[in-house]
């Protein structure tokens, strides 16, 4: 059409992905079908790299991550940066603090840097949530190990041990009695936390992550264990406002405390409430998740945020939101022209859910299975082929 012609322009978006996750790829996938020109930050070997439609990769550093991404953001000029792991925001909150020629579009990329310090920190959000109003578990700072026993406790067992700055479930245990309070503060602070860390480096290919657990010294706190399903809301936003949103619960998880490999798209009225109030308190843009606890009750309750893509951020659904193409429109002011045809199926498997430890099928047979069947590589990353059923 021709009003949407004159307003056409080549959106330039920047991906930054520490940690070789997989749907970063399906992102940058889905961005480049809008006609998205799509860049990205990563390191060797990572599903990004493997696209059936290259994307320019700059190379990420394996200790020096803040350097590259800074290089990549010069060389690059984004409209947009991002970030795709925890350590990536990091790292970009980093280059905002170093380097006032990239706070633009870093500050238009992520939001007000106000509020940095606040998405960065477990305890300081579930602070904010709570003043708020709005629905949280109990939940109280452990200042040391002697009083570790005193404020779980209060709370009452179960009780959930979480370490800040942490992801992938790599900072959080639960803990169901006093006798495993020792195991349960080693796993957190002591030798079993270092190894812990040593085998995140190995399935994450990211030399830094032992660094940060042994130089850093991010807040514990124990929280209150809500029974229920976990859930997720993920967000297109801009200085505060939601442009759009996709809730979804997880019916399976990739492991015990793990991301979802099965999700249930739903609609959750409180959910979008709490986020919504959430963006606007801290002016927030971008890509963003927040991940919940909806009890037996139906009541959700915020656990955290993650102020990056998540993984269903590619996904179009029934209803017709597609993140990707809601990015589009607030970029340029017209419509993509190529928009995904939506998945019908509210129950969808996400790439690559496999089977289970215990050998149970975690990809129930009625549930569309998201394949990327025109990414002949990433397939055969995850060991799959086109057209065969999931394992």
């Amino acid at each position: 059409m021709e009003g949407q012609s004159k307003a056409w322009r080549q959106p330039s978006v920047l991906l930054v992905s520490t940690v070789p996750w997989m749907f970063p790829a399906r992102l940058a996938s889905a961005l480049s079908r809008l006609d998205f020109h799509v860049e990205t930050v990563c390191q060797w070997g990572h599903p990004l790299r493997s696209l059936h439609k290259p994307v320019r990769v700059h190379r990420l550093g394996w200790l020096a991550e803040a350097a590259s991404i800074k290089t990549a953001l010069r060389r690059a000029r984004p409209d947009l940066v991002v970030p795709c792991d925890d350590p990536a925001v990091r790292a970009l909150h980093e280059v905002h603090r170093q380097c006032s020629d990239l706070r633009g579009v870093i500050e238009r990329s992520l939001g007000d840097p106000a509020g940095f310090a606040t998405t960065e920190q477990r305890t300081a959000l579930v602070d904010l949530a709570r003043a708020m109003g709005l629905l949280v578990p109990q939940s109280h700072p452990v200042a040391g190990r002697a009083a570790l026993s005193q404020v779980a406790a209060r709370i009452g067992y179960p009780v959930v041990l979480k370490r800040d700055m942490t992801w992938g479930g790599l900072g959080t245990q639960i803990v169901d009695s006093e006798g495993e309070l020792r195991k349960a503060w080693s796993g957190a602070k002591g030798y079993a936390a270092v190894l812990r860390a040593g085998r995140a480096v190995v399935r994450d290919r990211r030399p830094r992550t032992i660094i940060d657990w042994l130089v850093e010294t991010p807040a514990l706190e124990a929280q209150e264990f809500v029974p229920g399903t976990p859930a997720n809301r993920a967000v297109l936003c801009r200085a505060g406002r939601v442009l759009a949103g996709l809730s979804v619960e997880a019916v399976h998880t990739a492991y015990a405390g793990g991301p979802a490999s099965v999700i249930r798209v739903i609609e959750h009225n409180e959910m979008a409430d709490t986020v919504e109030a959430l963006v606007g308190r801290l002016g927030l843009s971008g890509l963003c998740g927040f991940d919940f606890q909806l009890s037996p009750s139906g009541r959700a309750y915020l656990l955290e945020l993650n102020p990056r893509a998540t993984p269903v951020c590619h996904l179009a659904v029934a209803d017709g939101t597609h993140l990707p193409a809601a990015l589009y429109r607030d970029l340029t002011g017209g419509d993509p022209f190529n928009i995904p045809q939506p998945i019908s199926n509210s129950l969808i498997a996400l790439f690559p859910a496999r089977r289970r430890s215990d050998g149970t099928c975690a990809v129930p047979v009625e549930a569309y299975y998201d394949l990327p069947l025109d990414e002949p590589a990433l397939l055969a990353l995850a060991g799959r082929s086109p057209g065969r059923a999931p394992s």
